[in-house]
């Protein structure tokens, strides 16, 4: 007869059972979490249950991790991380009818102890419920829901844990804005993160989003302003591509420098930017280094200069990152 001890075990078992081809097995742990007894039995507190359904995600398990998160969420009624984390993985596995009722189990609990994952994913929730909408005022009236949730998140840094997670709201509405074709709005948005004193300094996303925007429309001279900003903040964990940001820097910087006829003077500067973002550019991004190498290469060319990179170099190191990263994967099984 099986038995879970843990939130962490069952994540485990899942894996495992799966890797091992072992249907039959992962079928009673199916069988076992759907069992609302058992509710008493799986230890775990609110986090540990969380953390074993992220490692389900992770791996692809979006069925097995909203019934986990539904366990958890039995036990610990009023976290929101769970509760936040039964919208985001029914997103992928449940119909949106389903889905309704751990929304309103959202809404009875104070915005004081809602976590970044119950605005997010409420957020994502009523997005995907928007072409639902019956008539315009049923959409109107969704939309207030979406807009208010925005708002609140806005309302309500202080009670967040992790401050660096305040940014998410201003990137909630720029999705908002775009969705609706809504330009000049959805811009200002990321401005705004770059401007609001609580997250002026931890709105690498935004900052990027907004380089990306303005390099795409050849607007070189906020794209590098906005660029230089995404780099320039420190994180713990990396929330953005510090190899495509460098990127964006180091071409707008370029193109910026040439519309004002002045890369013989500041040539050193190009090449400089262009070192950064092959430092920094993933391994995986080879098509972006090859853009990089044909830049350097024709301003070595027209300028006469040599830009001292080394790519033959960068090129062994990505092929050795590639190769580790191969290997580590291929000796995953056993998680």
């Amino acid at each position: 007869m099986m038995y879970i001890p843990s939130a962490e075990e069952a994540a485990k078992k899942i894996v495992q059972y799966y890797r091992a081809e072992r249907y039959d097995q992962l079928r009673e742990v199916d069988e076992y979490l759907q069992n609302m007894d058992v509710a008493y039995t799986i230890a775990g507190n609110g986090d540990e249950f969380h953390n074993a359904t992220v490692r389900l995600a992770h791996a692809g398990f979006y069925d097995y991790a909203y019934a986990l998160a539904k366990v958890g969420q039995y036990r610990h009624k009023r976290n929101t991380d769970l509760l936040g984390d039964l919208l985001c993985y029914g997103l992928h596995c449940r119909p949106l009818e389903e889905l309704e009722c751990w929304y309103t189990k959202l809404e009875r609990i104070n915005e004081r102890f809602w976590t970044w994952r119950a605005y997010q994913f409420s957020f994502d929730y009523w997005m995907e419920r928007l072409p639902d909408a019956e008539n315009d005022d049923q959409l109107t009236a969704w939309e207030d829901t979406i807009f208010s949730l925005i708002k609140q998140f806005q309302d309500n840094f202080k009670y967040l844990k992790d401050q660096s997670d305040c940014e998410k709201a201003y990137m909630m509405e720029y999705t908002y804005y775009s969705s609706k074709g809504d330009e000049e709005n959805a811009l200002n948005a990321l401005k705004q993160a770059t401007m609001d004193m609580r997250t002026q300094n931890k709105c690498a996303q935004c900052a990027l989003k907004l380089a990306d925007h303005y390099f795409e429309i050849g607007d070189y001279e906020n794209a590098y302003r906005y660029a230089t900003l995404a780099v320039s903040i420190k994180e713990d964990q990396a929330s953005i591509s510090l190899g495509y940001a460098y990127y964006i820097l180091a071409m707008s910087l370029e193109w910026k420098e040439r519309k004002n006829n002045s890369i013989p003077s500041t040539i050193k500067q190009v090449f400089n930017a262009y070192n950064s973002a092959c430092m920094h550019l993933e391994p995986d991004k080879g098509h972006l280094m090859e853009s990089v190498k044909k830049q350097v290469r024709q301003l070595e060319f027209e300028y006469e200069k040599q830009s001292g990179i080394d790519f033959d170099r960068i090129d062994q190191q990505n092929n050795s990152a590639i190769l580790g990263l191969l290997s580590a994967l291929g000796n995953s099984g056993d998680d």
